[in-house]
């Protein structure tokens, strides 16, 4: 497993929580948001209802260079669990003269950092 795809790994989480799917959803808003920058967005792109919220992460407004999801599942006893799901995801390398050089990147991976670790504070 090459180093972004750890770091990428490592940016999933499972928590279990009392909020309602619509509570989520509207954290997800707000990460979103938080995310974002001038180059690349985080935006909400598909929900279906009480179980899955997707997002995907676009570069220059135009170039999907990540997507992930939200997974909500209902427990027993008013308890709700919620997973970050990564899915896929476009890497980059620098070359000379055709010759890989430096480490894999990720466009996507700063700012889904920034969403998994802006919805682990509020949900801790």
């Amino acid at each position: 497993m090459s180093a972004i795809e750890e770091k990428i790994e490592a940016t999933k989480f499972n928590i279990t929580t009392t909020k309602s799917f619509d509570a989520i959803r509207k954290l997800g808003q707000e990460a979103a948001a938080a995310a974002s920058g001038s180059i690349t967005k985080v935006q909400e792109t598909g929900i279906t209802e009480n179980e899955l919220i997707q997002y995907n992460i676009k570069r220059l407004g135009m170039v999907e260079v990540l997507n992930f999801g939200l997974v909500f599942m209902n427990l027993s006893d008013g308890q709700n669990n919620l997973l970050l799901v990564p899915g896929n995801y476009l890497t980059s390398q620098a070359t000379f003269l055709f010759i890989p050089i430096g480490p894999k990147d990720a466009a996507g991976y700063p700012p889904l950092k920034k969403f998994s670790d802006h919805i682990q504070a509020a949900l801790s």
